[in-house]
């Protein structure tokens, strides 16, 4: 079978990746120079930083993206170590003992902080614990059979039980039920600023996820109970793109090929089936299935064309709640900032507010880096990222796609400036032990992603919003990436690239899926 894959990111690699693994003929066009995406690395004067997500979950043996690795064949070309994140509030900050304390020393710290919201912090932990052990039981599910399988549904389903009345309730809802601090609530919704999801469109339920104790304090055991397993997160060493060199490696090794600097003008559609792709350069390449990847609206108005499409998917295109982008700031610096972070990631918050900040990105209002931003320095376990001696930082925040006023380019120093002199104020004498720095804005990435609109992320996580369907209308045409998904970043993203290259290499193949429908094999 012919395949065609557009865009290489971490989806669009996955996917060819196993495609290639089993004896299929797999071609990615990817439109910048080199491969990866946001996924990719950025190198300057002896400095190599990431771009996209920088902390990942689930990569470790028997998790989600761990296995998608061990399949392949990869789970020992890519060295990783577990990693946790440390978040600094206005007021008060969630440092992990240096003295293991259990898995339950944020709880016990927060009761500490809000002795008033002793009892609702237990009913958080109450719940936290059934959900962790729903989204165990849900894992154990998709890889069982026969009476395997019905014995996890039955579980599932009486695990479940209790919490039906909450199913539908947003996170605004489910906190206001726990806590009467606004502040206490935003320790456990902080996060959702990088989605660009306001607490009151966000699934309740959600939160749990997105608030796994590991991600915390590595130390903790990913067994919290009986059935009731976390995931951990990791950093890459050497940076996240050795992934993406990973997975490069193994479509080569396979004899599929990267074509860099290629961007595809048109999906060529016949009889309503895809058929191939045509290139910038005018050349056609025949395929019995192309994977499309990255921005959604761009490849089915622009590649596919709307009237190739049913009006009701191309509505639902136009609907996805996007989040807008980032702001990043990438710095060699001579001194070790171990001693201010106490950790390879660290969130800075100015605020305990969520909805003004992210109603102002969304009307092209950027915050400059006082309602908060990310310090990220790969260096700390990957030496090799920096020159003897020195440091790779990023610092970064959220912002809007594009500005109410003026525009990136006009303004991208005066802002690299300002969001250095916030940064200072958690790291003192920061800007005096800068040796280099580089700037990416929203113009960037939308350079690298081949996107109207930079998505940061792509699907913004809002309740009853779901992403692009990975099956497409027209028949061969197969949607991946992050505006299928939204959510946990890489993690997600590549775990169902991949779940969706299995489907494809068995429908296709077998002629199973004669007609599309529009839904999605999540």
């Amino acid at each position: 079978m012919r395949v065609v894959v557009i865009g290489s990111g971490i989806s669009g690699l996955t996917a060819a990746a196993h495609l290639a693994c089993v004896g299929h003929e797999v071609t990615v066009f990817e439109q910048f120079e080199k491969a990866g995406g946001v996924t990719a690395s950025f190198e300057r004067h002896g400095y190599k930083w990431d771009l996209g997500q920088m902390i990942i979950q689930g990569f470790g043996p028997g998790e989600p993206c761990g296995e998608v690795l061990d399949e392949l064949g990869l789970a020992d070309k890519v060295e990783m170590v577990k990693d946790d994140r440390r978040y600094v509030f206005p007021d008060f900050d969630l440092i992990k003992p240096d003295k293991y304390a259990g898995p339950l020393w944020r709880i016990n710290r927060l009761k500490e902080l809000f002795p008033e919201e002793k009892a609702g912090l237990d009913k958080y932990w109450k719940c936290h614990l059934r959900v962790t052990s729903l989204m165990t039981i849900a894992r154990k599910l998709e890889k069982a059979a026969g009476l395997g399988a019905l014995y996890w549904k039955l579980a599932l389903f009486l695990k479940f039980l209790p919490l039906m009345p909450k199913k539908n309730w947003s996170a605004q809802r489910l906190l206001d039920s726990f806590f009467e601090s606004e502040k206490l609530q935003a320790v456990f919704t902080s996060l959702l600023a990088d989605t660009f999801t306001p607490p009151d469109r966000f699934l309740g339920l959600g939160i749990f996820a997105v608030n796994p104790e590991t991600s915390f304090d590595k130390r903790i055991p990913a067994k919290l109970a009986r059935n009731t397993e976390e995931v951990y997160h990791y950093s890459v060493l050497g940076g996240v793109s050795k992934l993406i060199d990973a997975l490069v490696g193994k479509i080569q090794e396979n004899k599929g090929k990267i074509r860099t600097s290629s961007p595809v003008s048109r999906i060529v559609i016949e009889d309503g089936r895809a058929k191939g792709i045509i290139g910038n350069d005018g050349q056609y390449t025949p395929a019995d299935v192309v994977i499309a990847s990255g921005a959604a609206k761009e490849i089915f108005t622009k590649l596919v064309g709307e009237e190739n499409l049913p009006p009701e998917f191309t509505r639902k295109i136009f609907e996805l709640p996007l989040m807008d982008s980032i702001f990043m700031v990438h710095v060699g610096v001579d001194f070790d900032p171990s001693p201010y972070l106490h950790a390879v990631c660290v969130y800075y918050y100015g605020s305990y507010d969520l909805y003004g900040p992210i109603a102002n990105a969304k009307a092209g209002i950027y915050h400059e880096g006082k309602d908060g931003f990310v310090v990220h320095a790969p260096s700390l376990h990957s030496p090799e990222m920096a020159p003897p001696g020195h440091h790779a930082m990023t610092i970064y925040t959220i912002c809007p796609d594009k500005l109410k006023e003026g525009t990136w380019s006009e303004r991208k120093e005066e802002y690299a400036d300002k969001l250095l002199a916030y940064a200072e104020k958690r790291i003192p004498g920061l800007r005096d032990h800068v040796k280099t720095r580089e700037i990416l804005t929203p113009d960037d990435f939308r350079r690298r992603t081949h996107m109207e609109h930079h998505s940061f992320g792509g699907l913004a996580v809002v309740m009853g919003k779901p992403g692009a369907p990975h099956r497409t209308p027209v028949k061969g045409l197969w949607f991946v990436g992050s505006q299928s998904e939204g959510g946990d970043g890489v993690s997600n993203t590549m775990a169902a690239a991949y779940k969706v290259a299995k489907l494809i290499a068995k429908e296709e193949v077998s002629g199973i899926a004669d007609e599309p429908s529009v839904v999605s094999p999540k």
